[in-house]
């Protein structure tokens, strides 16, 4: 007569304990990542946008010009002696976790033109 061994299903448990590990491993990862990529996007407006106050472009002017790209980023302007700032904000919501969310901020300077 055939007897199973002690560790018969040890395989199938290892498994089941370590797959959720990775999963959320990968999760968090692609997260980070898109997180980062959202950065970067932002980092390019802002450089713009402060090159754009430097100017003295007006805000309704950036409004219209930027309003493609600012999507769900809010922001506002700073001066910092002969500096003038740019600061974008952004949310992003976390897929599994809607009540949690990861704030993006930017801040992009450009020196003013005309001193």
């Amino acid at each position: 007569m055939l007897r199973a061994s002690k560790d018969s299903g040890a395989v199938t448990a290892e498994f089941a304990v370590v797959l959720p590990s990775v999963f959320m491993i990968l999760a968090i990862s692609v997260l980070s990542i898109s997180a980062q990529v959202e950065r970067l996007k932002m980092v390019s407006i802002a450089g713009m946008m402060s090159r754009a106050v430097a100017r003295g472009e007006p805000v309704e002017l950036l409004n219209k010009v930027f309003a493609g790209q600012l999507g769900q980023n809010s922001w506002q302007i700073s001066s910092h002696g002969n500096f003038a700032c740019v600061e974008l904000n952004r949310l992003v919501g976390l897929a599994a976790l809607p009540d949690f969310g990861l704030r993006l901020a930017e801040v992009q300077c450009a020196r003013k033109l005309g001193l």
